[in-house]
């Protein structure tokens, strides 16, 4: 006979001890039912827990990128940046699509003649927040142009829904 490794002489001697082998599964269940309900637990509370994502913090983060997008050559697609973006209200998706439409209609060369997400033709490359107010589920930003020679400020609304802030109106489309 061949000799024998650590490993096998070990599981051997397990296999021999059936009092060992239910210590070690009644170990080895107890720490998967302790996995388990750890995993429900922090599961749960994912799942309660509300977005704490700040107004302010979205709607920087949501013009910001709406910026990078028109930047792009040609001036990329920003209605498509608006209609698939998931912190932007179907209200406000509807708003901006019949403002546009509706310019189209009424000058069909020119359209609306500006964005109106930003609420003007020329922006700065990056804006930040000058001040937010928040009342319930409802908050108003004011977004400021990082560039000192481009003070541009751009009004956003946000609604709270289901924890989360989401964008219902900005630029053009906010009613003071």
């Amino acid at each position: 006979m061949g000799r024998r490794s650590f490993f096998g002489e070990r599981c051997l001697r397990l296999l021999r001890n059936p009092q060992m082998i239910c210590a070690m599964g009644n170990t080895i269940l107890r720490l998967l039912l302790i996995g388990l309900v750890v995993l429900f637990v922090v599961r749960q509370r994912l799942d309660a827990s509300p977005d704490t994502a700040a107004p302010g913090d979205v709607a920087a983060e949501f013009i910001n990128a709406y910026v990078a997008v028109s930047m792009q050559p040609g001036g990329g697609n920003t209605m498509d940046f608006v209609q698939s973006n998931a912190v932007v209200t179907e209200r406000f998706k509807r708003a901006l699509e019949k403002l546009y439409t509706d310019a189209l209609k009424a000058d069909p060369e020119m359209g609306y003649g500006a964005d109106a997400v930003i609420g003007g033709q020329d922006c700065p490359e990056r804006f930040r927040v000058k001040s937010s107010t928040v009342k319930g589920d409802r908050a108003r930003v004011v977004l400021i142009g990082e560039d000192p020679d481009f003070p541009m400020e751009v009004k956003v609304v946000l609604v709270r829904e289901d924890g989360r802030w989401l964008i219902d109106a900005s630029g053009d489309l906010v009613k003071d």
